[in-house]
């Protein structure tokens, strides 16, 4: 039997982490929830192969923000960055500092479930 890949879910959204857990748990993954981008900091050194499912918008310290903290840190998962109101601006930023996708909430299964494949590929090549 194999170990499901592991997704990190942070968002400051209780609600969001709870349905998203259960679809991604659903899914066939190991979800691992986060409230904040300390608390998935905090985590290090990551679970690999795995894919971060981040949250743009949060208090004290953006999805972006960690983005770019991780940048400095070393490894870490590949990136899929959610929002329910990024701008063309916010998302090419997201992109441009090597997110595999921005997706807006909410969130469909198969759009999401596609861009965490892609992340998970990518961690697994690393």
């Amino acid at each position: 039997m194999t170990t499901p890949d592991t997704i990190y879910l942070v968002d400051d959204d209780a609600s969001v982490r709870r349905g998203l857990g259960r679809l991604l748990q659903a899914a066939g993954y190991r979800v691992v929830t986060c409230d904040t981008p300390e608390a998935f900091l905090a985590l290090m050194p990551f679970t690999i192969p795995a894919c971060l499912l981040l949250d743009v918008r949060m208090p004290n310290m953006t999805g972006l923000e960690l983005q770019g903290a991780l940048g400095d840190a070393g490894p870490h998962p590949p990136i899929v960055m959610m929002s329910g109101d990024a701008d063309t601006a916010t998302m090419e930023r997201a992109l441009s500092a090597g997110a595999v996708a921005v997706l807006s909430k909410p969130v469909e299964l198969d759009a999401l479930v596609h861009a965490l494949e892609l992340g998970l590929s990518r961690a697994r090549v690393n």
